[in-house]
């Protein structure tokens, strides 16, 4: 009978394999093992190190080999080979979070005397999300032989290109930059002429995530004058709420600052964040300037 494979295809973007490493149980170096372990590339190449840029999808595939095969008789009565494995694919970020639910599923196959030199496939693939952070991720696969329980792990490490974050351990303001057009470039400390448009960027971290992976965060933003009075004030003008399996671990916040009538000298802006699952809350206060 021609082999039947189930595979799973699951949805989590392109990355480098930095290593692959492979445990095998004592005593079973001819037994189970994980092998021909590469990424597909967007063409469909098969490479054994891949960089990616988060937002993408990352495609793996490897094979299995030393698996039992349990004998016995097709319903023609020629011999058959019954085998039954199943496999679990985990993928990690540079923490250690979970990118996605663990994904596992079976293979079931019965072999023909032909079918010797037969090894299943598996291609797994996944989706990174766009605000996912730069680093290397872990794809851990362990593998189970349902019919003489053998097991076989290995991992595999690949790179992902994307946003450069700074961990806090509590709600955080970081990296407010201005510049005078959307594309930059960005300074921390900018002088404007009085009909420039005034670019800000920042990002938020340190925020908590309840046990059901929510984020709830808002800010408001101030603009105070040389003598620190309030010409602008906006409340909960963003307002960041969600739910996912794996939610951001920073919040990168863009927008254009409009004064009417601005005179030269100093203004700050002041930043007011709140994370409404920690019941926690910040200001921060950063300068920019008008010249004449």
């Amino acid at each position: 009978m021609a082999p039947l494979v189930l595979g799973a295809l699951l949805a989590l973007g392109w990355g480098t394999l930095r290593g692959i490493a492979q445990d095998s149980p004592a005593g079973l170096a001819d037994g189970l093992k994980i092998t021909g372990v590469l990424f597909e590339d967007f063409d469909g190449s098969l490479l054994p190190r891949f960089t990616m840029t988060a937002g993408g999808d990352v495609i793996l595939t490897f094979r299995v080999e030393g698996f039992h095969r349990e004998e016995g008789l097709d319903q023609s009565g020629l011999p058959e080979y019954h085998v039954k494995l199943q496999y679990d694919v985990e993928l990690q970020d540079p923490q250690g979070v979970l990118v996605s639910p663990p994904e596992t599923d079976e293979i079931e196959a019965y072999l023909g005397l032909r079918d010797d030199d037969w090894t299943p496939k598996i291609r797994w693939s996944a989706s990174i999300p766009a605000y996912a952070p730069a680093g290397d991720y872990q794809i851990r696969l362990q593998v189970r032989d349902l019919l003489d329980e053998q097991e076989a792990k290995a991992s595999a490490s690949f790179r992902v290109v994307g946003e450069q974050f700074r961990a806090a351990p509590t709600l955080e303001v970081q990296q407010v930059e201005y510049a005078g057009a959307e594309a930059g470039p960005w300074f921390r400390q900018r002088y404007f002429s009085l009909h420039e448009p005034v670019h800000i960027r920042y990002r938020v971290a340190g925020f908590a995530v309840s046990p059901e992976k929510e984020i709830w965060v808002e800010q408001d933003w101030q603009v105070l004058d040389e003598n620190q009075q309030v010409i602008v004030n906006q409340e909960n003008t963003l307002v960041e709420r969600q739910q996912r399996f794996y939610p951001p671990r920073f919040l990168a916040t863009r927008f254009q600052l409009r004064l009417d009538d601005p005179k030269p000298g100093a203004y700050t802006l002041r930043i007011t964040v709140r994370d409404r699952i920690a019941q926690q809350s910040i200001s921060l206060d950063s300068t920019f300037f008008f010249r004449p």
